[in-house]
């Protein structure tokens, strides 16, 4: 088997990249792979392990919600299940099993999604909260905390602390042309 084999066998049945050799097993072929025939592509025993990263799982989930339901429990990371919960919504709330406990219960960017968006009633997009697991602040109209309710806020979250810090929401003025 030589690369154009390879390709063409990638391109018609992504199931194939387990079939090849090791050597023809590339990470361009395995992406074109998942890309056609999502988790199948990377079921086999025979698929190199180092191509089967938090990217290629990732790309899994994007390709089709059975794509992740055959993911690997394993392989279900928080930013992979809350990628599935925006893409698939209807489909994770009828299985939430899919989704493992520690994913659920720990302090990561799906429980962070899920607890905003019950203190908030705002609905949030998968970028939106990887930015604010990461430190990138978010305005919110309003956010209930126990403390009190916060109004018209850029909230920040710390992941080191798991702390919330609040600051305005900087408001710049619009002049108006005077003719």
């Amino acid at each position: 088997i030589d690369s154009r084999i390879a390709d063409y066998a990638i391109e018609q049945d992504g199931r194939c990249l387990g079939v090849l050799p090791a050597h023809l097993q590339t990470v361009e072929r395995a992406e074109k792979a998942v890309k056609e025939a999502g988790t199948e592509a990377l079921a086999g025993e025979k698929v190199r392990a180092e191509l089967k990263t938090e990217g290629l799982y990732r790309k899994c989930a994007e390709h089709s919600w059975m794509s992740f339901a055959l993911l690997p429990k394993a392989e279900r990371s928080p930013e992979i299940c809350l990628l599935a919960a925006k893409l698939y919504p209807q489909e994770t709330a009828k299985r939430p099993d899919l989704i493992p406990e520690s994913v659920k219960n720990g302090c990561n960017v799906y429980s962070l999604c899920k607890m905003m968006e019950a203190r908030t009633g705002e609905k949030f997009t998968y970028q939106q909260m990887t930015d604010f697991y990461n430190g990138k602040p978010l305005n919110v109209r309003r956010m209930e905390m126990p403390d009190g309710v916060q109004k018209d806020k850029a909230v920040k979250f710390d992941k080191e602390k798991q702390e919330f810090s609040f600051s305005a929401i900087r408001q710049e003025r619009k002049r108006g042309l005077r003719m």
